[in-house]
C-alpha cells in the first residue's frame, strides 16, 4: 500500500470531523488508518470512540470516494501532510491535540524552518502598526520564517513585512485550506504562497467558524518556536496564541504598550504575570532567540551627545545627522522639538505639544524602540 492510497483514508476521516484524540485510538488498535476503515462499527467502538464518531465514521465510508479525494488535491494544489508524513513539522507534531492531517498550500519547506509566530489586534493603533514592522522587519533580516493568522491587523502587517523582505510566512487559517478569511486578503494569500504557505487543519469547502479560530491559535504557536504578541486587548484571540504558546513549553515575548490604551492592556497583563518576557527594541528579541549575531536590526541614522544644564536637567546636543533627517510621522516631530531643549516629564511634553497624554506616551514608547528618546526616570524622557 503507497502513502497515497493511506493518506485518502485519513482525509476521508477528517472530512468527517475525527480528531486527534480519535486518530490516536485508532492507530492504537488497528496500526493504520486504512486497517481501522476497513473494520466493523463494533471493532470501531471497542477502540474507544465516543457513538457519535462511530457513527460519523460509518457515514464516510459510505460517502467516501477516493478519486475525488485525490482530485480536489490537485485542483487547489494542496499537500496533505500526517502524523506519518516526515514532511510534517516537528515543532507541530509535539504539541497536545496536533491536527492528524495538516493541509499545506505552496511551498512546505517554511514549515521546518526556524520560525516565530507574531500575533496581537485586528484593530491596531499606529503604534502596534510601527513596532509590528519594526520587529517583523527585525526577524526577517535574520531569516525567521514569521507565522501568523492572516487577520487583519498586526497579523496581516506581519504576513505583509516578510512578504516584501522575501522572507517565508506562515498563514494559519482558521477554516478550510480554500477559505480565505477575511477575503479582503485574498491578496495576501497568494503573495505569501508565492514564498511560503497557507495551511489550516480542515479540508476544502469549510467555511471559518467562531469556535475554529481558538482551536487554530494552537497551531499557530504550535509551529513556531517562540511567540511575539505586539499589541493585545483584553480578551484578544492574541492572549489565546500566548497561552498556548505557554502551555506548549515555547518562549512567549510582549512589547509593552501604553498604559492608557485598551490595545495595550492584554500584552501589559502578560508582562506583569509574566506569562511573556518584555521586549523593547528588534535587537533585544534577537538576543533572546540567539539571533543577534545572525542579522542587525536596523538603525535609525541620528546619534546624539549628552551635556549637562543648570540645574542638574541633563540636555542634549544632536549632531548630524540630526532627527530632522529621519523619517517621522508629524506627532512624533512635534515632540522631538520640544525634547530638544532637555528632558521633559509626559505631561509638559503633552502640554507643549498639545496632545493628549495617552498619545504622546503611546508615541513616545514607538520612538524609544526607535532609539531617538530614551526615558531619564519615570515619564521623564529627554533625545538619545
Amino acid at each position: 500500500m503507497s502513502a497515497d492510497d493511506e493518506v485518502v483514508y485519513w482525509l476521508a476521516l477528517r472530512r468527517a470531523g475525527l480528531g486527534s484524540v480519535n486518530f490516536s485510538l485508532l492507530l492504537k488498535r488497528f496500526g493504520t488508518v486504512r486497517d481501522a476503515w476497513q473494520a466493523a462499527d463494533a471493532e470501531i467502538a471497542a477502540a474507544g470512540l465516543e457513538p457519535q464518531f462511530v457513527r460519523a465514521f460509518g457515514r464516510a465510508r459510505q460517502g467516501f470516494d477516493p478519486d475525488a479525494e485525490r482530485s480536489w488535491l490537485a485542483k487547489l494544489n494542496v499537500v496533505a501532510l500526517t502524523w506519518l508524513d516526515e514532511r510534517y513539522p516537528a515543532n507541530l507534531r509535539e504539541i497536545p491535540q496536533s491536527p492528524p492531517v495538516l493541509f499545506v498550500r505552496g511551498a512546505a519547506e517554511p514549515l521546518i524552518q526556524r520560525a516565530v509566530a507574531v500575533v496581537g489586534t485586528r484593530r491596531v493603533t499606529p503604534y502596534g502598526r510601527q513596532a509590528t514592522e519594526a520587529f517583523c522587519s527585525a526577524l526577517a533580516m535574520a531569516g525567521v520564517t514569521i507565522v501568523s493568522g492572516l487577520a487583519r491587523g498586526v497579523d496581516s502587517i506581519a504576513h505583509r513585512c516578510a512578504v516584501e523582505a522575501g522572507t517565508p510566512t506562515v498563514a494559519v487559517m482558521a477554516g478550510g485550506i480554500d477559505q480565505v478569511y477575511p477575503r479582503e486578503n485574498a491578496g495576501l494569500a497568494d503573495q505569501i504562497m508565492n514564498n511560503g504557505c497557507v495551511v489550516s487543519e480542515y479540508p476544502a469547502g469549510i467555511p471559518a467558524r467562531p469556535d475554529y479560530f481558538p482551536r487554530r491559535n494552537r497551531i499557530i504557536s504550535g509551529l513556531a518556536a517562540a511567540t511575539l504578541v505586539v499589541e493585545a486587548g483584553e480578551g484578544s484571540g492574541a492572549l489565546h496564541t500566548a497561552n498556548w504558546a505557554f502551555e506548549q513549553g515555547r518562549d512567549v515575548f510582549a512589547v509593552p504598550g501604553s498604559i492608557f490604551s485598551r490595545q495595550s492592556a492584554g500584552t501589559n497583563q502578560l508582562i506583569r504575570e509574566s506569562t511573556a518576557k518584555l521586549v523593547t527594541t528588534p535587537d533585544q528579541l534577537l538576543e533572546e532567540l540567539n539571533l543577534a549575531g545572525v542579522a542587525t536590526a536596523r538603525q535609525l541614522p541620528m546619534t546624539a551627545s549628552p551635556r549637562p544644564a543648570e540645574g542638574g536637567r541633563p540636555k542634549v546636543s544632536v549632531s548630524a545627522p540630526a532627527w530632522p533627517a529621519v523619517s517621522t510621522s508629524p506627532e512624533e516631530g512635534r515632540i522631538l522639538h520640544h525634547l530638544q531643549d532637555g528632558a521633559l516629564h509626559v505631561d509638559e511634553i503633552a502640554r507643549a505639544a498639545e496632545m493628549a497624554v495617552a498619545a504622546v506616551s503611546g508615541t513616545l514608547t514607538m520612538l524609544e524602540l526607535r532609539g531617538l528618546v530614551r526615558q531619564e526616570r519615570p515619564l521623564v524622557y529627554s533625545l538619545h
